[in-house]
C-alpha cells in the first residue's frame, strides 16, 4: 500500500482539498466505472455475431485497431493479446459451440524453399482450426493455403509485416493434419522473421517445434480414400463429416445407419471430384444412441462410428 499523504491535525477544508487532489491524481481508476462490454462484443451491441467477427479479425491484421473497453472484450482468453486464439473462441461463442476437453496439441514446423518461394508445412498431432502467421519483409507478400477451400483467408501488409489469419467461420478443421501454406517470393525469410501461431478448436495455442529447414519442397502427402473422425463426436444434434476422395468423377454415397443396420438418413449422394469434401450430418429428428456415418465411392468403402446424445 502507497500512502498519498499524511496530515496532523488538520481542518475539514484541508482535508477535503486533500481527498479531491487524490481523486484527480487517480483518475478514471476512481471513477467506480469499469467495462461492463460482454467478452467477444467488439462493436459494444449486446450482441455477438459476425460484425464482431469482422472488427476482430481488423483488429488483429492490424487495418482497423479496437481501443477501450472494445479492446478488453476482444482479449477473448484474457492473456492480453489478441490473436488467432481469441478469434476461434469468438466463433465458438457465436455459434453457442461447448468447450471441448484440452486437447494438449503440439505441431512441427519446417520451412521448405521451393525455388524463390516459401512452404511453410505444418504436422501436426490433432486436427487444427486457425493459423496465424506475421512475416517481416519490406514488400507485400502473396500468402495461400493448399487445399483447405472451406476456409477463410485474410492478410494485410503495415509497417513492413504481413499479417495473415486462416481460420473458418464455423471452427471446421483444417483438411487432415498436415497444413502447407505457399509464400511467394519469400525463400530468403529465417525463423527469426517469421512468427506463427497455430490454434485448436478450442482456441487453444499448439506447442510447436521447427524441424530443418533448407531441403526442396515436394509435395510428400500420399493421400488415399478417407473418411475422417467426425467431429464433434459425441454430439447433439449436429456433426462435421469430412472425407477425401482421390479419384475424379467418383459416384459418392454418404448415409448414416443405426445398430440394427438400418439406413435411417443420406447425408450426400451424387458425383464428386477428387479433393476433400465436408457435410454436416443433422440428426435432431432422431433418438439417442450409437449411429455409424458410412462412405461408398465406387468399390471403396469407409465408416465412423458417431454416438448422438440428446
Amino acid at each position: 500500500m502507497q500512502i498519498f499523504d499524511k496530515m496532523n491535525n488538520a481542518g475539514s477544508w484541508s482535508i477535503g482539498s486533500r481527498i479531491d487532489q487524490m481523486l484527480e491524481d487517480c483518475g478514471s481508476l476512481c471513477s467506480g466505472e469499469g467495462c461492463t462490454t460482454a467478452a467477444g462484443d467488439l462493436n459494444e451491441d449486446g450482441i455477438l455475431n459476425i460484425q464482431d467477427l469482422i472488427t476482430m479479425v481488423n483488429h488483429i491484421l492490424g487495418s482497423s485497431m479496437v481501443a477501450d473497453c472494445a479492446l478488453e472484450a476482444s482479449d477473448m482468453n484474457m492473456d492480453s493479446i489478441v490473436n488467432i486464439q481469441d478469434l476461434i473462441s469468438l466463433v465458438n461463442a457465436i455459434l453457442g459451440s461447448s468447450r471441448s476437453a484440452a486437447l494438449d496439441g503440439k505441431a512441427e514446423v519446417a520451412l521448405i524453399p521451393s525455388d524463390d518461394d516459401l512452404v511453410i508445412r505444418i504436422d501436426s498431432d490433432i486436427n487444427i482450426a486457425g493459423v496465424q502467421l506475421s512475416l517481416l519483409d519490406d514488400m507485400p507478400l502473396e500468402i495461400k493455403l493448399k487445399d483447405n477451400s472451406h476456409i477463410s483467408q485474410e492478410s494485410n501488409f503495415i509497417d513492413g509485416v504481413n499479417h495473415y489469419l486462416a481460420y473458418s467461420m464455423f471452427n471446421q478443421t483444417f483438411d487432415g493434419k498436415v497444413t502447407d501454406i505457399f509464400v511467394s517470393s519469400a525463400g530468403h525469410l529465417s525463423k527469426d522473421e517469421i512468427v506463427i501461431t497455430v490454434a485448436d478448436v478450442n482456441g487453444d495455442k499448439l506447442e510447436l517445434t521447427y524441424g530443418s529447414d533448407g531441403y526442396k519442397y515436394q509435395d510428400g502427402i500420399v493421400r488415399s480414400f478417407e473418411l475422417s473422425e467426425l467431429y464433434p463426436n459425441p454430439f447433439n444434434p449436429a456433426t462435421e463429416v469430412s472425407f477425401y476422395i482421390p479419384s475424379e468423377n467418383s459416384h459418392v454415397k454418404l448415409s448414416a445407419y443405426d445398430i440394427r443396420g438400418q439406413e435411417v438418413g443420406i447425408i450426400f449422394e451424387g458425383t464428386q471430384s477428387s479433393g476433400w469434401h465436408h457435410y454436416t450430418w443433422n440428426a435432431s429428428g432422431l433418438p439417442s444412441g450409437v449411429y455409424y456415418v458410412h462412405l461408398q465411392a465406387g468399390s471403396m468403402i469407409a465408416t465412423q462410428k458417431a454416438v448422438l446424445i440428446k
